[in-house]
């Protein structure tokens, strides 16, 4: 752990104090999992704390740019804001690539079964019309905290929501990816098949009539054009020529701390400035694309 010699001038003291508990203690928790319980409990939601739409406004759903910034690119932060995404991504390192090709493509097909059902209903609600009268909004994501409020949680007990197994899905996409594990692959183009489903039936719903829906439908949706993208670099040939097209100031590259840092970018108050963002042993290198329209999507893995 990263104690006293590591923080800021001025923040010691009963607030930081409390911090470090509650750290100490998640990360405790987290060194006793193996990694098939941390990649299950990456379908957690209310661990995805920096998952919260950031929107100026719905109100622009064939803005390809505003589904970007207000739902597409959140996603990627909030997969980053998640301790256990970051210790999964260390156990991975350490794990031979086919027990992890195996761990991974076990997940993402559970998942994409659930899946199936849940978009299932959605196209029978379409075609009974009933999709209208939806009163549901951007999925709550229920949680509780453990005891004394050491870290969010999901109500113990309760299966994943379908928040939860997205970003579940995604997250095991950019563990395959970030980690080179071109055995995970087809899994990858099931679920590229699947979003491709998905936004097809977002696309014929007309915003005007089913407003409530039609957002459900993009919050909730694995169609991501930059993660998917992102996700094809598990295999190193997967159109090497289409990648090299692909813009590179869409590319990002950069480093985050590990998962047993005292704090994270998007700890609560390691974002006010209160705590260190300090390793606790090194840095992780990610890199992932933003601002992957539509069109460089399709023409990427054809249409």
């Amino acid at each position: 752990m990263l104690r006293d010699a590591t923080r800021y001038a001025g923040t010691t003291g009963g607030i930081v104090a409390a911090f470090d508990e509650r750290t100490d203690r998640w990360i405790g928790e987290l060194k006793t999992e193996k990694i098939e319980e941390t990649l299950s409990k990456l379908t957690d939601a209310a661990e995805y704390m920096a998952g919260i739409m950031s929107s100026d406004g719905i109100k622009m759903f064939h803005d390809e740019e505003w589904r970007e910034r207000s739902f597409y690119k959140v996603v990627t932060e909030a997969i980053l804001s998640n301790r256990r995404f970051r210790k999964a991504y260390e156990d991975l390192q350490k794990t031979n690539k086919k027990k992890s090709a195996e761990l991974l493509s076990k997940h993402i097909r559970e998942n994409l079964t659930v899946l199936r059902t849940m978009l299932q209903e959605d196209v029978n609600r379409v075609s009974r019309d009933t999709h209208k009268e939806s009163d549901r909004i951007v999925a709550v994501l229920q949680s509780t905290t453990a005891d004394d409020a050491y870290r969010p949680m999901s109500i113990p007990g309760t299966p994943p929501t379908r928040t939860g197994r997205k970003y579940g899905v995604f997250s095991y996409l950019l563990l395959a990816s970030l980690l080179e594990i071109r055995e995970v692959r087809p899994a990858v183009e099931e679920v590229i098949e699947f979003a491709r489903k998905e936004y097809e039936l977002f696309n014929c719903v007309n915003d005007s009539e089913a407003f409530i829906f039609k957002v459900d439908l993009l919050d909730q949706s694995l169609y991501n054009p930059s993660l998917l993208v992102t996700a094809a670099f598990c295999d190193p040939s997967w159109k090497v020529t289409e990648k090299k097209r692909l813009p590179q100031e869409k590319l990002f590259e950069r480093e985050v701390v590990d998962y047993q840092a005292r704090a994270i970018e998007h700890d609560d108050l390691a974002g006010k400035g209160l705590v260190p963002v300090v390793p606790h042993e090194g840095m992780l290198k990610i890199r992932y694309y933003q601002g992957i329209t539509d069109e460089e999507f399709n023409e990427f893995f054809g249409k």
